[in-house]
């Protein structure tokens, strides 16, 4: 029980649920370079996915260590694990500096690309945290250090660069940068009286919806531009199709509905839409 204790606790700090965001634009990445011949191994497929995750859970550990003052004041946050003590601070800097190590051998598993690659885009999951000290655009640094994974994913297996990747990384980048806008809104007031910058915080209800609303316009555009660049069948389409009335769905129910529906369009249709999009991708190499 302990055990189980311990294993839920890391769950709830890296928020592992989460990984339902970006992690399907990866593997989209990856149905995308087979899709153009290049060839994925089971060893290879892992050691992406190793990598992804120990990117992410650097990510998280490194922000939960950074931020610990801040979540402990903040009623939202103050039941994170690193606050209430569930898991010592000198736990995370262990799983942190380990999931970092974990990281660049995965890179280094791949190859030479992706481990030349693999210290900066580092530094850029761990810049992060300290972005909404200074700057209101830390919801599109995330979005911008998110899309790093379907761009690394494809290099990962075509073991050189295309440009034609750098669509579905834009549209994860303002996909996720819109999302984050919305979930955002939850602290509009906590981040005023503590200085922290953000959108909401500077600017606004309004203008932090509308854009959003810009921001899945933009996405939903650069998923156009991929199916375009890949030359992607009719269930891409479809699939697309509906991302966009998602989009739109989702900011009309938050505007009627305001925060109560945080849940609903931040976690449930977020989710949804990065698994609409993989299965757009995986479906195309079926209908070749």
């Amino acid at each position: 029980m302990k055990i189980l204790g311990s294993a839920k606790a890391y769950a709830d700090m890296v928020k592992l649920w989460h990984t339902l965001f970006a992690l399907p634009f990866a593997l989209s990445a990856i149905c995308l370079a087979a899709d153009s011949g290049y060839f994925v191994g089971v060893w290879k497929f892992f050691w992406i996915v190793a990598a992804f995750t120990a990117a992410r859970s650097t990510a998280m550990g490194f922000n939960r260590l950074v931020d610990v003052n801040i979540d402990a004041l903040n009623p939202r946050t103050k039941k994170r694990p690193t606050v209430t003590g569930a898991i010592s601070l000198a736990d995370v800097k262990f799983f942190t500096a380990g999931s970092a190590m974990i990281f660049l051998l995965s890179a280094a598993m791949l190859n030479r690309i992706c481990l030349l690659l693999a210290p900066p885009a580092l530094l850029m999951l761990l810049g992060y945290s300290y972005v909404k000290r200074f700057s209101a655009a830390a919801h599109y640094v995330l979005g911008c250090v998110l899309a790093l994974a379907p761009i690394g994913a494809w290099i990962a297996v075509a073991d050189s660069f295309d440009p034609r990747i750098l669509a579905l990384g834009a549209a994860l980048l303002f996909h996720i940068s819109g999302f984050d806008l919305i979930y955002a809104l939850q602290d509009l007031d906590f981040d005023r009286e503590n200085g922290l910058y953000s959108v909401p915080s500077r600017f606004g209800r309004k203008a932090t919806l509308a854009l959003a609303a810009i921001s899945f316009a933009l996405a939903a555009l650069f998923l156009i531009a991929v199916g375009i660049a890949f030359r992607l069948h009719a269930p891409y389409w479809c699939c697309t199709a509906l991302i966009g009335a998602m989009y739109a769905a989702g900011e009309i129910i938050f505007i009627k509905f305001g925060d109560a529906k945080t849940q609903l369009v931040f976690f449930y249709e977020n989710a949804s839409i990065s698994g609409l999009i993989l299965l757009g991708c995986a479906a195309n190499l079926i209908c070749k």
